[in-house]
């Protein structure tokens, strides 16, 4: 979504950045997102969410707001922003699977346009 919106509010001197986070240490995981009208054939995998994230080492969410300013103050920002370091280490991986994908079906692409 913030990749369509971009090209249609430049015009306006408005610019887009989609910030993907990865864990940081907030009571995100207590809040309602999780207690509201639990449902029991989710209770495993509250379960497990739970236990990795106690298990998990995060950084805490300080840091944030300098770096929301620092891609506010940019002049020309980037259009997607990591932040934290996890996703950075496992991200590359999954595009890569992707791009192995693509290439294994390429075959039903072409399909597709009756080639």
């Amino acid at each position: 979504m913030s990749k369509a919106l971009s090209p249609e509010v430049s015009g306006f001197g408005v610019k887009v950045t989609m910030i993907e986070p990865g864990g940081f240490a907030t009571d995100f995981a207590s809040s309602a997102v999780f207690t509201a009208h639990g449902q029991d054939a989710y209770g495993p995998l509250y379960a497990s969410l739970n236990e990795l994230g106690a298990s998990a080492q995060m950084p805490g969410p300080e840091g944030v707001g300098g770096a929301i300013l620092q891609i506010v103050d940019a002049e020309e920002p980037s259009p997607r922003v990591f932040f934290g370091e996890e996703p950075s280490q496992w991200v590359p991986a999954v595009y890569q699977q992707r791009l192995d994908e693509w290439a294994e079906w390429a075959h039903v692409s072409k399909a597709a346009e009756d080639k």
